[in-house]
């Protein structure tokens, strides 16, 4: 039991400690590149001619990085203080949802209205409080297609 108490301290300690990445991939014309997928910024990426990259930070800014021959790197500076939760939150409405039924995947409570999940604060509060994941990722995809991200791309 005193083991226990003791790695439940040191988890609680270091918990906070995990440093996200920079950027989570919402689009890719690469089929290596998943969406979800993180990076941090200045990473060199295997993106080849012609193909696209959309990446965005924790904060909602949206970027596209092109491939080159030689790859890209992944623009901007390495954030100082990423929030780590928020960030997690985000990739995981970025990711694809599970396939199948999920039972208990709603704690509660009704789903606001898609139109009135207009910022990224609203949709990540939705998306961690109100368990409705499946209207914040639909939000978080128009969000997304309103600043300039280009629609995800279907992969196998």
């Amino acid at each position: 039991m005193r083991k226990l108490l003791i790695a439940a301290a040191f988890s609680l300690a270091f918990g906070g400690v995990a440093v996200a990445s920079d950027y989570i991939v919402v689009s890719s014309t690469d089929p290596a590149i998943k969406r979800g997928q993180a990076f941090d910024a200045g990473a060199k990426v295997a993106l080849g001619a012609g193909k696209t990259l959309t990446l965005m930070r924790a904060s909602g800014e949206v970027v596209t990085v092109r491939g080159a021959a030689a790859g890209a790197t992944i623009p901007g500076s390495k954030l100082a203080a990423a929030d780590a939760a928020r960030f997690e939150t985000i990739r995981a409405l970025v990711q694809p949802p599970p396939e199948g039924r999920t039972f208990g995947a709603r704690r509660g409570g009704i789903c606001p209205a898609l139109e009135s999940l207009q910022t990224l604060d609203d949709i990540v509060r939705v998306a961690e409080t109100s368990g409705c994941k499946t209207v914040a990722r639909q939000a978080l995809d128009n969000y997304l297609a309103k600043n300039g991200a280009e629609p995800p791309v279907q992969q196998n």
